[in-house]
């Protein structure tokens, strides 16, 4: 039998005590009590993994990046007001907030070839390709000394572009991946070299003199032929670990 701890009234299992009103210490602690407490902690817990998973899903891959690309654009649109309210307040010109300016135009177009235009692969590559080929165009326009964007810039980004592409598309067209694409990689850090001797002689000297870029196609090709070596022949007619013992 309970009683009251305040005034000592006999409450039985009564939650508090009908004179008082204090609580009865005894309530709610057995084992009926300790599960219907329970359950609708664990109710609420399951309540909110529901709502939350709910959330999750709420926006589907397409509604996230182009809520991203969205945040991205009034961001970008912000800071070129900005940075052209403070050099028209400064100078009463555009002149140094351009080069910002036509940076951050670079990083929308290519935030929204890959965010936007997935649907469209072949608009999508095409704009992420065209776009750093004009930034530097623009760049030189803008400095009013179009030569070196004309003649070294626009030609060694479409070397980059072009050298990245074929790679992407050996390793993606490989079957069996391995030594090989290290191989693939160093042939085109040579062409690189070279491509980039060949520019800078044309636009500096107006003739090709090739000095250190076949140093490093003598010291690169013969590791990328090992490699291919290993990989189309040795591994393919043996293990590796009985080779070596492993």
């Amino acid at each position: 039998m309970s009683y009251c701890p305040d005034c000592g009234a006999e409450i039985g299992d009564a939650p508090q005590c009908p004179l008082c009103g204090a609580r009865n210490p005894r309530a709610g602690t057995g084992p009926d009590s300790e599960k219907s407490c329970a359950e609708p902690t664990s109710e609420k817990f399951s309540d909110l993994r529901f709502m939350l998973k709910d959330a999750e899903e709420e926006f589907s891959g397409a509604e996230k990046r182009t809520i991203v690309w969205e945040v991205l654009s009034v961001a970008f649109c912000i800071a070129i007001l900005v940075l052209g309210a403070v050099n028209l307040f400064e100078s009463r010109q555009f002149s140094w907030s351009l080069y910002p300016i036509v940076s951050i135009l670079l990083v929308w177009v290519e935030a929204t070839s890959f965010l936007v235009l997935r649907k469209m692969p072949v608009f999508r590559v095409l704009l992420s390709v065209l776009a750093p080929p004009v930034f530097l165009m623009v760049l030189g326009f803008i400095s009013k000394s179009p030569r070196w964007a004309l003649g070294l810039a626009v030609p060694i980004a479409v070397l980059v572009e072009s050298l990245t592409g074929a790679v992407s598309l050996v390793i993606g067209k490989s079957r069996q991946k391995g030594l090989n694409l290290i191989a693939c990689v160093l042939v085109a850090i040579v062409a690189l070299c070279i491509g980039l001797e060949v520019f800078i002689d044309l636009f500096s000297r107006g003739a090709v003199v090739l000095e250190w870029a076949p140093v490093c196609a003598i010291a690169l090709l013969p590791i990328a032929a090992f490699l291919l070596y290993l990989h189309y022949r040795v591994i393919k007619i043996t293990n590796l670990r009985r080779l070596f013992h492993l």
